[in-house]
């Protein structure tokens, strides 16, 4: 609701219910994701969804979101719902949610780009099973498998009806979502969260 008090969130729970979790966090483009997650969301209308309709939606959430930080603190905005509009946009500022995940859990910890997934899975993968304590498998089976296995997207179809979204767009967003970026980037010691 919009009046949340985001002093505790889903991490404090399920640290409370299962300190020993271990945490895998996945983090894409924020500007792609908002992209994919609207396309997603919107699906049903996807005959309306152009890259024009598509930059006044991204332009009025980016708005909103000015106005909520003029009254309330970002981690206020980021947990409220009030200014989400057609666009889930606080979802990319993913500086947001870490913080309490990565203080939690510390070392049951670990955040990964879509980025470095899709150029090195297997790589990847074997990360996540150290992680989580699996026994490393087979790498010549895992590799064969991730190289066999076709990734679905329920997205593809509206996407590609979609097209690219306007180079303006891309700017609009990647300047908004910069100095997050830069905090993510900042906070985990690594500058592969500036996702450029």
């Amino acid at each position: 609701s919009s009046g949340i008090n985001a002093e505790y969130g889903n991490a404090d729970l399920i640290h409370i219910v299962t300190p020993g979790a271990k945490i895998v966090v996945m983090f894409r483009n924020p500007t792609d994701r908002l992209l994919s997650n609207y396309l997603f969301f919107h699906r049903g209308k996807a005959k309306h969804l152009t890259p024009k309709t598509f930059h006044t939606v991204a332009q009025q959430v980016i708005n909103d979101f000015r106005q909520c930080l003029m009254e309330r603190k970002l981690r206020n905005c980021c947990f409220t719902d009030k200014h989400l509009g057609e666009a889930r946009l606080a979802l990319g500022i993913y500086i947001c949610f870490v913080t309490d995940w990565a203080t939690l859990f510390n070392d049951s910890f670990l955040a990964l780009t879509l980025n470095e997934y899709h150029s090195e899975p297997v790589k990847t993968l074997l990360k996540v099973y150290n992680h989580i304590g699996l026994s490393e498998p087979n790498v010549d089976e895992l590799t064969e498998f991730v190289t066999s296995s076709q990734i679905k997207n329920s997205n593809d179809k509206v996407k590609r009806s979609f097209g690219n979204m306007l180079p303006e767009t891309r700017e609009l967003l990647d300047d908004f979502y910069r100095p997050y970026n830069e905090a993510l980037a900042e906070y985990l010691g690594d500058s592969k969260y500036l996702f450029k």
